[in-house]
């Protein structure tokens, strides 16, 4: 923010543009002529503290995340044009016009970035006389049959004067589309310009001249019967459409005319071949069929291109009279950059401000350096006009509102939220994410499905999110020219009881520069839950079966996170609910339901209390729990928030009992929730004394060597001060099948052994007078997907709930896991031994590209000489 501050008040500092994909020559003319499309390049740039691009859609794997790129060019140039040092920008380009097909996407690049530019450094431009925005662009660009249309919109005729370029707009008749077949193998400009003749003979130039005149004709005029000719052309597509450089070119043109096309030729330098079709005057989308053949040119067009071995894409797409243009500007230089929300470790005794780390440090670094962990300074608060506002919010809306609250947008800026939020819950079933079903007539009970992600469980709400955060942080450290090479991986390690390792995998698998190792108690998770982690063979996955329980599972990870020097070898990074990002993405949720929850308060009378609301959440490691937390302190109205647990009820027992004291493991039907001591606590623990981390870290100590906890003399004051905000219930196996059938019977509906818990906490609470949950709605959370554990619950047996695509028929696939003895030095040595490896392999890659390098350097420089000797002679020899 700082440099859009030294370039003057009052400058945006964020500006959004669109910029429409194009098709030059139209056949004839040749550099001289082009027309904008309905396919669209939306940027966004804004000041960041760091240098990052993030590119989704066409091209988002090949083109460069660099100062290379052309939209940075292009921003480069405005602030050259302005004479302004050029500052640290975020670039967020979601990319719709075809990469290196013939349709503009290197002109979109370089405008998209010039006007943004131009719009941030406040720099107006003459148009009348001088078209000054099109002379700086082709300065990068070099003819104008493709900017002319991009910049001003419509068809374009651009020619060269002594001083400048000059473009006339043609009239547009009504009625026209373009039908684009997109081979699936894309061409480079330069590729494309290197089949053609250097010289041209003078029949071949006469006829272009008169193609061209009659194209501009056709068009003015609208007799649109002349394109069929006009389209003719002899200076480059009889080069380019050698059956041996693109052998769809004349099939798909042919094709085309043949199915009722005005005209058709090679858009641009290719490798998309356009048809022009068009009706009666008005709008094509509705227009009868009958006097349409847009449908039918497109079958035409693919069906010749099949022929020759050629697939592709077809798009069918209005011209567009519409140019490059802006569409919001936000950000002000004059005022002040918000300040950005630090995080500080809960055994931290250093005061507010001092020792803070950045969003991005407590992310990746999971598990704070002196064992505690990261939480916010402060804990946002949600004015009333913010709730109001939020209300009718879609789920991912919703979430980049509330996600705002604990990021900076100095750390991710606005639109690279708003990207990585839309593709995290892109992967869920419904848009609803974690829809509210209503589980009672008198709306006294409701149940918030979580279980609609990839893996089927809540987990997924979180950990899609956080995978894409990660992915994110890397992408921005490797396009860093001063950071390692080694800044831009990590080595997620992480512990399950059941989900979270499947969710967390499915996350993080095949992501590029992720390396992801998962602990799960060996012969103590569901069969299904244990197939969706082992089944996943990515090389970036490696799952590690432990002979022990969860809470010895996540002892290793502690542990070797607390190893400073194997933690900074191996960059570890943490995906259990102790990383920030969980906690706060599942906040989401909370607000969600309680949104969905008030639309169908009509339906409830004055039974309940229409303002406050019960969650009623199940839990093990105090994660989702604990997020709710967070949404009451936020200020979203819970009323209490009904902690449910199974047999392994540490949680139960100190909510209700003060008794905060370790007891051994018991498996159970619920085995996700076998937890004894639950890592998260310690974040509330931290809030509950005050945030005071030296009472903290004196209650941790005691529970870690006496495996319990004393509140000592403020006991009858620290119980009532829990009490308002929590109650507690635990739920026994046969209490869990009574529960099932419960629900299966009276509502016909099937949940899970974990979803039961709640479902037994919330109705015993609701029907005891003197609760505090009395008098107002619930809302329970379902976990995960029934499907999940069928064979441990009589009800599933009795009728298998349907299960999801993703676990059917997961139990047969081919399976890859490790096992393990519970020792702390066979974690490590199958971590070092698998870091050695890749560090092998990579070091013989790095030599065979050394050596490849060095004979493709001897093969370029005799083709060159090759090529060299060639073209003399063809010269030597011309007429």
């Amino acid at each position: 923010m700082a440099a859009a501050q030294q370039h003057g008040s009052g400058l945006p500092t964020r500006v959004t543009v669109k910029v429409p994909g194009t098709s030059a020559n139209l056949g004839a003319g040749y550099d001289c002529i082009g027309m904008a499309v309905d396919l669209w390049n939306v940027l966004t740039v804004e000041y960041a503290p760091e240098f990052s691009i993030q590119i989704e859609g066409e091209g988002a794997e090949v083109l460069p995340v660099d100062n290379t790129n052309f939209v940075v060019l292009g921003v480069e140039m405005a602030f050259k044009q302005a004479n302004m040092p050029m500052p640290k920008l975020a670039y967020f380009c979601q990319n719709r016009i075809p990469y290196g097909s013939g349709l503009g996407s290197s002109s979109a690049a370089i405008t998209s970035g010039l006007l943004a530019g131009l719009v941030l450094t406040g720099t107006k431009l003459k148009c009348i006389g001088a078209e000054e925005l099109l002379q700086i662009a082709a300065t990068v660009e070099g003819h104008v049959d493709n900017l002319a249309p991009c910049i001003y919109g419509g068809i374009q005729v651009g020619v060269r004067t002594d001083s400048r370029w000059e473009t006339q707009a043609v009239p547009m008749p009504s009625g026209l589309r373009c039908v684009i077949f997109t081979p699936s193998t894309p061409m480079s400009t330069e590729e494309a310009r290197s089949l053609l003749p250097e010289m041209v003979n003078r029949e071949d130039a006469v006829f272009n001249i008169g193609r061209t005149a009659l194209l501009v004709l056709a068009f003015s005029s609208g007799r649109l019967e002349l394109l069929k000719s006009a389209t003719q052309d002899a200076l480059h597509q009889p080069y380019r459409g050698d059956p041996k450089v693109m052998p769809a070119l004349f099939p798909c043109v042919n094709a085309a005319l043949d199915a009722g096309a005005a005209g058709a030729f090679l858009s641009g330098a290719g490798s998309s071949i356009m048809a022009i079709t068009h009706g009666v005057h008005g709008e094509p989308l509705v227009q009868h069929a009958g006097e349409r053949c847009d449908a039918e040119v497109a079958d035409a067009m693919v069906a010749a291109a099949a022929a020759v071995g050629v697939t592709g894409k077809v798009y069918t797409v209005n011209p567009t009279t519409l140019g490059a243009h802006v569409v919001k500007v936000s950000g002000d230089s004059s005022k002040p950059a918000s300040s950005r929300m630090r995080y500080r470790s809960t055994r931290s005794s250093s005061g507010v401000g001092t020792t803070g780390v950045t969003f991005e440090a407590a992310i990746m670094r999971g598990l704070a350096p002196d064992g505690g962990l990261y939480v916010p300074e402060s804990i946002p608060t949600i004015t009333p006009e913010e709730m109001k506002e939020w209300r009718a919010l879609p789920f991912a809306a919703l979430a980049v509102k509330i996600m705002s609250k604990f990021i900076g947008e100095d750390e991710i800026p606005p639109s690279s939220l708003e990207v990585i939020v839309e593709k995290s819950y892109a992967t869920f079933s419904t848009s609803h994410v974690t829809p509210l079903i209503k589980m009672s007539d008198d709306g006294s009970l409701y149940l918030l499905e979580q279980f609609h992600g990839p893996t089927c469980a809540f987990k997924d709400v979180a950990l899609q999110f956080l995978g894409n955060l990660f992915e994110y942080f890397l992408s921005r450290r490797s396009s860093d020219s001063l950071a390692s090479a080694d800044s831009a991986t990590i080595t997620v390690l992480g512990a399950t009881s059941g989900d979270t390792g499947s969710a967390a995998i499915e996350g993080l698998r095949g992501k590029k520069g992720v390396e992801v190792y998962i602990l799960h108690p060996a012969g103590r998770v569901a069969p299904v839950q244990e197939a969706q982690m082992t089944t996943v063979l990515d090389e970036n996955v490696h799952n590690i079966s432990v002979d022990g329980t969860f809470d010895d599972c996540q002892s290793m990870v502690k542990a070797l996170f607390n190893d400073e020097g194997f933690r900074s070898k191996h960059r570890l990074a943490a995906v259990n609910s102790i990383n920030w990002a969980r906690i706060m993405a599942q906040i989401v949720y909370y607000f969600y339901a309680y949104f969905r929850w008030q639309e169908d308060a009509a339906s409830r009378g004055d039974v309940f209390d229409p303002t406050k609301i019960n969650f009623v959440v199940p839990t093990g490691n105090f994660g989702n729990a604990l997020a709710g937390f967070y949404a009451r302190e936020m200020g979203l109205p819970i009323n209490r928030l009904v902690v449910a647990t199974n047999q392994n009820d540490i949680l139960y027992r100190f909510i209700q009992h003060g008794d905060y004291s370790a007891r051994p493991v018991h498996p159970s039907l619920a085995p996700a929730m076998d937890i004894v001591v639950p890592s998260n606590f310690e974040r509330f623990l931290f809030w509950f004394f005050d945030n005071d981390a030296k009472t903290l870290a004196s209650a941790m100590k005691s529970i870690k060597e006496k495996g319990t906890m004393k509140l000592g003399a403020r006991e009858a004051e620290c119980m009532e001060r829990l009490g308002q905000i929590f109650v507690a219930a635990h739920c026994s196996d046969a209490e869990i099948k009574t529960t099932t059938a419960q629900f299966r019977q009276s509502r016909n509906y099937l949940v899970c052994p974990h979803t039961a818990t709640g479902l037994h906490a919330a109705t015993q609470h609701m029907t005891a007078d003197s609760s505090p949950t009395h008098g107002f709605s619930s809302i329970a959370f379902a976990t995960a997907h029934p499907g999940k554990f069928g064979d441990g619950l009589t009800e599933s047996k009795k009728c298998p709930p349907a299960l999801p695509p993703q676990l059917d028929g997961l139990l047969e696939k081919e399976t890859r896991c490790r096992s393990i003895p519970h020792k702390l030095s066979a974690l490590r040595g199958v971590m070092d031994d698998d870091r050695e490896a890749r560090d092998d392999r990579k070091a013989a890659e790095l030599r065979l590209a050394d050596q490849t390098d060095g004979s493709g350097a001897v093969v370029k420089a005799m083709l060159v000489t090759l090529a060299g000797a060639f073209v003399l002679r063809w010269l030597t020899n011309r007429k």
